[in-house]
């Protein structure tokens, strides 16, 4: 569930609890009565003060990538190719056929998995440490 849903986010809310009606038009059409149609984003400025510092390290991070890969692959596109001599082998290490979009979803996975996720980790950890702690 991401901030595309957030609309719905609420009146399910209100289900699971128990609270007003029972069915998903009847608790969007109760939320919309009692606080407005901003009811309906109520406490989307959290969710999106997280999100948006994660895209954007992940956009920064797959165009960084995406680029140095084009260039290298540019650079390195004909006679210029890196060799390796390993007694009597030779390997022309190309890289040609590897493509940049998937080198940077790559680098994006492992970039969210070490700087992004533990944060979203820790957040949602502190409030049942707090409650352990005292």
């Amino acid at each position: 569930m991401g901030p595309h849903d957030h609309p719905l986010t609420p009146s399910r809310k209100r289900m699971v609890v128990g609270v007003g009606s029972k069915n998903i038009s009847g608790s969007f059409l109760e939320v919309i009565e009692k606080q407005g149609w901003q009811g309906l984003w109520a406490g989307n400025a959290i969710n999106m003060i997280c999100i948006v510092p994660t895209h954007a390290i992940e956009l920064r991070t797959f165009e960084c990538v995406k680029r140095a890969m084009t260039s290298t692959q540019e650079k390195w596109g004909g006679t210029e190719c890196p060799k390796l001599h390993i007694g009597a082998v030779s390997l022309n290490l190309s890289l040609s056929w590897i493509s940049p979009i998937a080198v940077g979803g790559a680098a994006v996975g492992i970039v969210s998995t070490l700087v992004c996720h533990p944060l979203e980790v820790k957040k949602k950890i502190t409030p049942y440490l707090e409650v352990v702690l005292n």
